[in-house]
């Protein structure tokens, strides 16, 4: 490979310890998220796989960008410029064949999060319910807090393999009351593509009860080798229909938190209540850099993640048998059920605690169904993901 994705670089040290990946205790918000650990500190031996951000250094063409962004000494006001566009409708249209107008870009420089609460904000009324496909990404603060109701779908399971429930779906959008869905795609903790033929479905019932759809597809550029993604909006085209895209996973660049909406539809474009469209040089500079100098970078990443994921079913299967999970199709993400060991909540809890592996609890993305389910971010190194699964194996060798 051109690109070193085996290094290990120490994040938790200063002057860099204030990775919220990696935290040191040194802060008020990574001294309660050690609170929530059960550690009194954290463990100078920690491997850390529950946030999906990457431990590896970022494109070289990127870095070196923002290096000459940081020469250039005046870092004031900042609007993004034609070829910022330019280069977000050049990347997925030679990735995907998706193509939309620079016109349809609204940009957003405080990450998906915030752009998926705008189109909340803008889409719905207060009191009406965003209906989500469960275990998903963490959305319930999104939408309650912003006074909408979230609409839980469980998703049905076939030993680790989620599909659409698509009778319940059915019942819920004809709930004259939801008016929203945020679709994952590809799903976020599954690791699902929601095929061609599954988007065509969710349309079909989406659009039938006037529900708007947005499809966050930060992660869309993460796929096992010989998988097709699919855009929401490449499928059903731009009706209803609202992307949210990024640099951030892809491109190991979310402390940037450069993020964007791909809105065709101009009635929807229309309605969109967003703040002014103002980002860092860097951020600039990193998401033009990435979407024109990035691709083979890519393209050696999702190469090592195979590896890596690869390597971890393996190890599943061979030192963790009784943990039922289904290879991802896309991202880097493993949503693994281990319920068939038998364990409490608290002894499960107990003997991952004792590797000092910090990975997701799954009550956080299916509560409270859940409790016994963990989140894998396979975002390290190999050295790294071959030490946590002997720590794991180790622990539950006598179950």
């Amino acid at each position: 490979m051109k690109y070193d994705f085996d290094t290990v670089v120490d994040r938790a040290a200063a002057p860099f310890s204030y990775s919220a990946k990696w935290m040191s205790g040194d802060g008020p918000l990574s001294r309660m998220f050690l609170q929530m650990t059960g550690f009194d500190s954290y463990p100078e031996d920690r491997l850390c796989f529950q946030t999906a951000d990457m431990d590896f250094k970022c494109a070289p063409e990127i870095t070196e960008a923002l290096i000459k962004t940081a020469e250039h000494g005046i870092f004031g006001y900042s609007v993004a410029p034609d070829a910022y566009y330019d280069a977000v409708c050049k990347w997925f249209h030679d990735r995907f064949d998706w193509d939309f107008s620079p016109e349809s870009i609204s940009l957003g420089s405080s990450g998906t999060h915030a752009l998926i609460v705008d189109c909340i904000n803008s889409f719905t009324q207060p009191g009406e319910g965003v209906i989500v496909l469960l275990p998903s990404y963490n959305y319930h603060a999104d939408i309650e807090d912003n006074g909408r109701v979230m609409v839980g779908i469980q998703m049905l399971n076939d030993n680790g393999y989620y599909t659409v429930d698509y009778d319940a779906l059915e019942k819920a959008c004809s709930d004259r009351n939801n008016t929203m869905i945020i679709l994952v795609q590809p799903h976020n903790p599954t690791g699902r593509v929601f095929t061609e033929e599954e988007i065509l479905k969710i349309g079909e019932i989406c659009r039938k009860n006037d529900v708007i759809i947005v499809s966050d597809e930060v992660h869309i550029d993460i796929a096992r080798k010989g998988t097709k993604i699919c855009p929401v909006m490449k499928v059903l085209g731009p009706q209803g229909v609202i992307s949210a895209t990024a640099v951030n996973k892809t491109f190991n660049l979310a402390g940037l938190a450069m993020s964007n909406l791909i809105i065709e539809d101009k009635e929807l474009r229309a309605k969109l209540k967003t703040g002014f469209p103002m980002a860092t040089p860097f951020g600039i500079t990193a998401v033009i850099t990435a979407y024109t100098q990035g691709g083979p970078w890519v393209d050696e990443l999702n190469e090592y993640l195979d590896q890596l994921i690869d390597y971890a079913m393996e190890r599943f299967a061979k030192d963790l048998p009784k943990v039922r999970i289904a290879k991802p199709e896309g991202t880097y993400v493993l949503w693994a059920d281990f319920s068939g060991y038998g364990l409490s909540d608290e002894e499960l809890a107990e003997r991952l605690r004792a590797t000092h592996i910090f990975i997701g609890d799954g009550v956080g993305f299916d509560q409270p169904n859940g409790k016994q389910y963990r989140r894998f971010c396979l975002t390290s190194p190999m050295s790294q993901v071959e030490e946590a699964f002997d720590r794991l194996a180790a622990q539950f060798r006598d179950c």
